[in-house]
Parts: C-alpha cells; sequence; structure tokens
C-alpha cells in the first residue's frame, strides 16, 4: 500500500509567478508518485492575481498530473477548514513548504500541538526562507515569530528539510543542534529525451543576456543592469519575470533610463514554465547574481537550453567555470562580473559553442540524478 502525503503549500501548478517551489513539488511528485499518493493543497490563483486560474475546480479534490489537488481561495481558507481537509485524509505524513506562512504553515503546526489533527509526522522544508539574504526581508516580524517558536516548543517535534547542507546550517543556527534534520537535494525535472540546440549564433562584439525571475531586490536585478553598463559592446538585455516588488521595479527603471545607448534593455513579462528552455536556448548567457537560492530551478534550465550562467556564489552550483559552464561569482566582486561579460561579449561563434554544449551537458547531468530519490524516501519513511 502506497503512503500518501498531505502537502500544504502557497503556490502550485498551474501557478508561474511563486517561485522555485512550485517546481520543486511538481518534480517531487512527478519523480516518486509510484510510492506515494499526494494531496496537495494549494491557493486557486497565481501570486499577486484578484482571480482565479480559469479552467480549475475549486474547493474540490482534482486530479492534476500524478497528484489531488485542493485550489482554494486563501483569503477563504478559515481555521475551521484547514482542520476540516487535514482530518478528512488518511495521511501518513504533512509536508509543509514553508516556515513563516501564516495558513499553510503556522495554523498547520498549532492545530497538532493543540491536538485538533492527527499527530502524524510533519516535515516543514524552509525552502530557502532561512538564509541570510531571505532573513533580512520583514527582519523584526519574522525574528518575533522566531523567537515565539523557541518559547512555546511550537517546532519542538516537527522534522526539518533542508535541500542543501547550507540550508542545514542555516536551520541549525536559528533552532539549534538537537533537531532533526534531513537534507535532499530539490529534484530538477528530468529532460531525458532532449538533444542539444541553439537558436541564435554568436558574433564577437554583441551579447544577448537574460534575465528570469521574480522581480524582488533577492533576486538582484538591479545589480545586474548596474553590471552591464559598464560593459562594451552591442548588448540586448531582455527581462523576464513577475513584477512581486513594484518599488524595487521602479529603482531598476531608474537605472535602465541611464543606461548608454549601446545598451538595449526590455521588459518581456511572465514566461510560462514550458517556454523557459526555449527562451534559454534564444540568448547567450544567464545572468542572475541572486543574494540567495537553495536550488535554484530557473539555473539548471539555464544549462539545458545552452545557456551559460553568470550567477553569485549563494547558490549550490559552484565551480562552474571549472566545467566551462559558467562562473559564480561572489556578490562583492564587481570587477570580476564586469570582466566576465566582457569576456562573453568579445567571444566568437566557435567558443562560445564550446561553452554552450558544456552547459548543455551539465544541465542534463543534473536533471537525471536519481541519487537524491534515496534521500527524499528517507525523509518520507518509504
Amino acid at each position: 500500500m502506497k503512503e500518501k502525503v498531505l502537502i500544504m503549500t502557497g503556490y502550485y501548478i498551474p501557478s508561474v509567478k511563486g517561485g522555485g517551489p512550485i517546481q520543486s513539488i511538481k518534480n517531487l511528485v512527478d519523480k516518486l508518485s509510484d510510492r506515494i499518493d499526494f494531496y496537495i493543497v494549494t491557493s486557486d490563483r497565481d501570486l499577486g492575481d484578484k482571480e482565479p486560474f480559469k479552467n480549475i475546480q475549486i474547493d474540490t479534490w482534482t486530479k492534476v498530473g500524478n497528484a489531488k489537488v485542493f485550489y482554494t481561495d486563501v483569503k477563504k481558507l478559515s481555521w475551521k477548514k484547514i482542520i476540516d481537509l487535514i482530518n478528512n485524509i488518511d495521511f501518513d505524513v504533512l509536508y509543509l513548504n514553508s516556515f513563516f506562512s501564516y495558513k499553510f504553515s503556522i495554523i498547520p503546526v498549532i492545530l497538532r500541538k493543540i491536538k485538533k489533527i492527527p499527530e502524524k509526522r510533519i516535515i516543514i522544508a524552509p525552502r530557502g526562507e532561512f538564509s541570510k539574504g531571505a532573513l533580512g526581508f520583514k527582519k523584526l516580524k519574522k525574528q518575533l515569530f522566531i523567537a515565539f517558536s523557541k518559547i512555546t516548543g511550537l517546532h519542538s517535534d516537527v522534522v526539518w528539510h533542508a535541500t542543501t547542507e547550507l540550508e542545514k546550517c542555516d536551520i541549525k543556527q536559528i533552532f539549534g543542534e538537537k533537531i532533526e534534520i534531513i537534507v535532499a537535494n530539490n529534484l530538477a525535472a528530468g529532460h531525458d529525451i532532449i538533444e542539444y540546440e541553439k537558436k541564435i549564433t554568436k558574433k564577437e562584439g554583441e551579447l544577448k543576456i537574460v534575465f528570469v525571475s521574480r522581480i524582488h531586490p533577492k533576486k538582484n536585478l538591479k545589480k545586474a543592469i548596474e553590471l552591464v553598463k559598464n560593459v562594451e559592446g552591442k548588448i540586448e538585455f531582455n527581462i523576464y519575470g513577475p513584477i512581486e516588488d513594484t518599488k524595487y521595479w521602479m529603482k531598476c527603471l531608474q537605472v535602465i533610463n541611464e543606461l548608454p545607448s549601446n545598451i538595449k534593455v526590455e521588459y518581456k513579462g511572465v514566461a510560462t514554465h514550458d517556454k523557459i528552455i526555449d527562451i534559454f536556448r534564444e540568448h547567450h548567457v544567464f545572468l542572475f547574481p541572486t543574494l540567495g537560492e537553495n536550488f535554484g530551478h530557473v539555473i539548471i534550465e539555464a544549462l539545458i537550453g545552452g545557456c551559460p550562467v553568470i550567477i553569485s556564489d549563494q547558490t549550490p552550483w559552484i565551480n562552474l567555470e571549472a566545467v566551462h559552464a559558467g562562473w559564480d561569482i561572489p556578490l562583492d566582486n564587481e570587477k570580476k562580473y564586469i570582466e566576465v561579460i566582457q569576456y562573453c561579449v568579445d567571444l566568437g561563434n566557435e567558443e562560445y559553442k564550446f561553452l554552450s554544449k558544456k552547459a548543455f551537458t551539465l544541465g542534463m547531468k543534473i536533471s537525471n540524478d536519481e541519487k537524491e530519490i534515496d534521500n527524499y524516501c528517507k525523509l518520507f519513511l518509504l
């Protein structure tokens, strides 16, 4: 008999604005559905949207891919409704994809503490929420809740899912050494039948750059634009992603307006997931000086799109230059970023194709790595 895992998460497919956790959960479902029955409670609309998705059933369990999904209006997700939802599933594990989400994490943990739902195994995946960069946003509010959790012992008996050794250290730094943490890297989407394809050539003195992510200070788009300002050559810089922080986007626009005439920047809107690989195939490099990623699905997608990456060293993907797939650079080393971007501008087609194919090879290797399945079996006690 299959184990049943009840997942509570703010966003799930067809959402595209909710970031990497959407893809993390989808990949988990796709790769473990032969061993686990997944039930997912999530929002009926995308991040920031006022209207629910079209063509989905709301407030009923619906088969979506390899899982059963309950889409609901989060504003109407009361304590009673959460109790009823959880108690109506004979689950073995409750898997919460946030520490700070009020309705999708905090309430379920409190309900278990006061014995309103079964005392089953609870796993919390903070999804990078404890990184230094993430804790810097809404800092006081987060510190107060962490203090409340420690004083009350609210999370004293949960199991923590860290997706990297670095995230494991982040969790321990907050909750101490005695907690139970299992490290299981995020599962990348499988691409076993995909072949290398690059839709553009590379001319010396020209570079087509892409940024694909949420428009949010943590993703560091403003710094990416500022870096490009110091590079010589003909540059096209295209930006894809939901504008999550309007004030931050206005600051980005100010920098864009100050760019020299050799640099053309254009905002292309939100990219649906099925178009991501093609977008990377149409660009030369992915510039992403992020303040921190606990995985970074978009980095893997860039590599598979044959797009060498210029990223910060605040992701699990390091030593990229050694395998000729890109560069991971400390955030404070602005000079190195500029040198690398200029190097890419100056590349000819043959030199570029070598890097592009190396990026593709690495992306495919990561996406088809099955060793993490065993760690997930340990996480869910299969």
